[in-house]
């Protein structure tokens, strides 16, 4: 009697945790110890920087050349972050995330279209297609939240990887384009507030930024739930073209 191999038997699964294993819970510790780290950056910033001469320097700097800088740095690789901060501090919170949140959007339209134009070139790289083809179908939208929200992402790697992950550009716009947004309201925020500085202000930027993270965690963690434990039928990819 020839005994069939249990790989055989079993149905296929999406590699991650196993059924039933409990995710991680919330890592309020390292939280706290984020939200520490932040505040005592940016006391050290407010006591030794001039900031209200940066932002007088800002605001003599023109409006569309900041515009640019914010729109084109990013897609070279230059940290988003620090660019969000600025157009806080050139334009204030509202212009400035509503120039940010356009940003993005051009960023994100950008990104899609060089990835999809230089797609050939990086499916020669066989590590790319094997990762392609173990994305589930139906799991794209899972895909970018996990991605996007990975702690420690690089922003323009991120926007680069996810579309040749053959991710559609409607998921990738509707998923990529409100989370950046959101995650960069704190930055723009600080940089608005950073010249006024005070401890009711600083603590209120804790507040919404510890929130943000909270918020941030759980999305990925249920995200990362549906990606690893897929619906019936979606277990099982096939390459696709």
């Amino acid at each position: 009697m020839v005994k069939t191999p249990a790989a055989i038997t079993q149905p296929p699964t999406f590699p991650g945790r196993a059924a039933g294993r409990a995710l991680p819970p919330i890592p309020w510790r390292k939280l706290a110890v984020w939200a520490l780290v932040i505040a005592a950056l940016g006391v050290a910033i407010y006591r030794h920087s001039d900031m209200a001469a940066v932002h007088a320097a800002a605001a003599r700097l023109p409006g569309a050349l900041a515009f640019a800088l914010l729109l084109v740095l990013p897609l070279t690789g230059f940290p988003a972050s620090v660019l969000h901060i600025a157009a806080g501090i050139r334009f204030g919170i509202g212009p400035g995330l509503a120039l940010v949140s356009l940003s993005i959007l051009l960023q994100l339209l950008a990104s899609f279209a060089l990835a999809r134009h230089f797609r050939l070139r990086f499916d020669r790289a066989s590590w790319v297609r094997r990762l392609r083809d173990r994305v589930p179908p139906g799991t794209h939208g899972s895909v970018c939240v996990v991605a996007l929200l990975l702690p420690g992402a690089p922003y323009a790697a991120i926007n680069y990887a996810l579309p040749l992950l053959g991710v559609p550009l409607r998921t990738y716009l509707m998923t990529a384009w409100p989370l950046h947004t959101l995650r960069s309201s704190l930055t723009v925020a600080f940089g608005d507030q950073s010249d006024e500085l005070t401890p009711a202000r600083l603590a209120v930027l804790l507040g919404y930024g510890l929130a943000l993270a909270v918020a941030s965690w759980l999305t990925y963690r249920r995200a990362r739930a549906r990606l690893e434990d897929p619906p019936p039928g979606a277990s099982d990819p096939r390459p696709r073209a």
